[in-house]
């Protein structure tokens, strides 16, 4: 039974992945149109479902090219209970729920960059752009199967401890494409890579990654704020993101033994949520537990007034080597 099944679930995963590389097919051979847009336009998405690391590296490249340029950032807005275009800094009372945890934390964290969220990424542009002619760079999250748009730098990200070599397209596996399609990325960006990877260890994932003529792979870790020794013996971690693991480690490094609560990937809060949070804190010990979550999970968090003090877990992303040359490569598509 078991082995029927799963040939049901590779046969599935098989059909998903020739759909979507069917159409990918369709763009190059330009039986579908893509558009091309004056103002450079950086794709930052992965192969997987989530979890790779995405919005620490858009707000790397946010945070570095807003320094001395104009810039905008436009997100799907997973998550979120509105459709169409909506644009931060142009609505009242904002919040998760209309434009979305990661574009919430980018409008929150970059108050000097432009935020919008539009489903259809072509129109997402073209509204940003008629309403800034001014802007010199738009970076779009979550993007690369978004193909209705032709983008002037495409980076796919892929974890170190889940590459996409080793998975297959939905059900079976994670993945949205075949992970040759990868082949179609300018950069590779390999994530949460361990402190202590070494040069056979980076040897061998180029190998498997089969990067092409021109196609750039560059090796990044996840690096947590510094986070000051609390005095409450209990720590409560609340999370709702694809992955927490890395984060679970790091604490558990710095504070010894924690205590989790976990929910799904861009979790909408509810108050019966926000009980079951209280009564662990309670059951911890109440003003002796300190909860602390991610800077994702707080703009979901926001606003419950029935919920205990918390404190965020802020993340950024390192390159472990040419990180001069990968901001070379942004800085160049602003040159032409």
């Amino acid at each position: 039974m078991i082995t029927i099944l799963r040939f049901l679930l590779f046969s599935f995963s098989a059909l998903y992945g020739l759909a979507a590389a069917l159409r990918r097919k369709a763009f190059q051979n330009k039986w579908l149109h893509s558009e091309t847009f004056n103002v450079p336009t950086i794709c930052v998405g992965n192969l997987s479902m989530g979890g790779t690391g995405k919005t620490p590296l858009v707000e790397y490249i946010a945070r570095f090219l807003s320094q001395n340029h104009k810039i905008a950032v436009l997100s799907r807005g997973y998550g979120r209970k509105t459709k169409g275009y909506i644009h931060a800094r142009e609505t009242q009372d904002i919040n998760s729920s209309i434009i979305g945890d990661e574009p919430m934390q980018y409008a929150t964290k970059f108050p000097n960059i432009e935020v919008a969220v539009c489903e259809n990424r072509k129109i997402g542009i073209a509204h940003l752009l008629s309403k800034n002619s001014k802007l010199e760079a738009i970076v779009l999250d979550d993007a690369f199967q978004h193909l209705a748009v032709n983008y002037s730098l495409k980076i796919v990200l892929t974890e170190y401890e889940r590459p996409f070599f080793n998975d297959f397209p939905v059900p079976s596996g994670n993945l949205r494409e075949f992970g040759s399609s990868s082949k179609y990325a300018d950069i590779i960006v390999v994530t949460k890579c361990p402190e202590n990877i070494t040069c056979e260890d980076k040897k061998r994932l180029l190998q498997k990654l089969k990067p092409q003529n021109g196609q750039e792979v560059f090796f990044t870790k996840i690096k947590y704020a510094e986070k000051k020794k609390e005095n409450n013996p209990n720590i409560l971690l609340v999370t709702g993101i694809a992955n927490p693991k890395p984060l679970v480690h790091y604490l558990e490094m710095a504070y010894g033994k924690i205590n989790t609560l976990h929910f799904p990937d861009h979790h909408a809060f509810t108050n019966r949520d926000i009980e079951k949070i209280v009564r662990a804190k309670e059951k911890l010990g109440g003003k002796n537990c300190t909860i602390l979550t991610t800077e994702k999970d707080a703009t979901r968090l926001h606003g419950y007034s029935n919920l205990f003090e918390y404190q965020t877990v802020p993340i950024e992303i390192v390159f472990l080597e040419n990180e001069d040359v990968f901001k070379e490569k942004l800085l160049s598509l602003l040159k032409r």
